[in-house]
């Protein structure tokens, strides 16, 4: 479809233009999906590793499927991808919302919460790692993924469960008050009174563009490593994955700010379980044949992932709470990651270590 995108000046212009389509998409997809959590009075934590995660996470999905259905660079594209996006998430996203928090107290997460996603990504990473040292994805991996993303729906609904069954009468009552005075509060009038029909209407439209949006960022993306004679998974791993990751921080930022410490940090975990398990899990579903992977290429990668993610849960866990300057061990973290990136570029690192 974009095809015409054949010079670099070009495909950087597209790419600042379609970050920008992803962005409204992703904001209009997120508030439909906010308003339908708010009236299924899910909550906050569950609310976040969901409907918010899938509607932060959709572009990555876009992004996978458009790689294995549309370019057959899975490999080079739809897992760095992800995997870059991870990073960004698990880290810059914690970050971001960390000094975006108005809150006089110190930023508390719900620890239960972070455990549980932390667990289920630990699982989703691990399986990730086997799969790849084995050379191969298969339909059969897309199924382990697709399952573990189920456990974690499982979980999540009893959850939701046991919340509403240990919930006292004036609790019900506080609830319902807190979801009419936070769609009060919502910009945009016509939200608050918006039909289940309308809402899946403004979902399926904004998944249209979406999808269009992430076509021209990969054939974009595709142009620039090119030009420059940069690994596609390079280019992959850290522009593809800020232009897909832009939905997840200004929905975290957004959570953070109104003092929602749950929200923004289930949404950052939880969209990156939902990008390992289904936006990697469904196209080696779908591609219905082998994918060759090279281990040796994707190794520091994974690494950073284990690496970040045991980062921002120790800071997580912490029993005073998050400080303002644990913001900058995530920054360090991610540095590190980013001059990995710089030094494979310029051939300092070699791509593959094993090598």
């Amino acid at each position: 479809m974009f095809h015409f995108i054949n010079n670099i000046w070009l495909a950087i212009m597209m790419l600042f233009i379609m970050a920008w389509v992803i962005n409204v998409a992703s904001d209009k997809l997120g508030d439909v999906l906010h308003v339908l959590g708010l009236k299924l009075n899910i909550p906050n934590s569950v609310r976040g590793a969901t409907f918010d995660a899938i509607a932060s996470s959709f572009p990555e999905f876009s992004t996978a499927m458009v790689a294995v259905l549309v370019y057959k660079q899975f490999s080079d594209v739809g897992v760095p991808t992800i995997a870059g996006s991870g990073i960004f998430n698990i880290l810059l996203i914690p970050m971001v919302s960390i000094f975006a928090y108005k809150g006089s107290s110190l930023l508390k997460a719900n620890k239960s919460g972070v455990y549980r996603d932390m667990f289920f990504y630990s699982i989703s990473i691990l399986v990730l790692i086997v799969t790849t040292y084995m050379g191969k994805f298969t339909p059969i991996s897309g199924v382990i993924l697709l399952l573990v993303y189920v456990g974690y729906i499982t979980t999540l609904y009893f959850q939701t469960k046991k919340h509403r069954a240990s919930q006292t009468l004036g609790e019900e009552i506080s609830d319902m008050a807190d979801v009419v005075h936070e769609l009060a509060e919502d910009d945009d009038e016509d939200f608050m009174d918006m039909r289940y029909g309308k809402i899946f209407g403004v979902i399926a439209i904004s998944m249209v563009f979406l999808w269009i949006s992430c076509d021209a960022i990969v054939q974009s993306a595709l142009v620039i490593a090119e030009t420059l004679n940069i690994p596609m998974l390079i280019v992959s791993v850290v522009i593809l994955a800020a232009c897909t990751s832009i939905p997840d921080t200004l929905l975290s930022v957004k959570s953070a700010r109104i003092g929602d410490a749950d929200g923004a940090v289930s949404n950052a975990v939880g969209s990156n379980i939902f990008d390992i398990c289904i936006c990697l899990g469904v196209p080696m579903l779908i591609a219905g044949e082998e994918i060759p992977i090279n281990f040796g290429e994707n190794i520091v990668i994974f690494a950073f992932l284990l690496l970040s993610m045991f980062t921002t849960a120790l800071l997580l866990l912490k029993k005073d709470g998050v400080h303002k300057k644990d913001a900058l061990i995530m920054a360090f973290v991610y540095l590190l990651f980013i001059g990995y990136v710089i030094g494979v570029a310029t051939n300092l690192i070699p791509l593959n270590i094993l090598q």
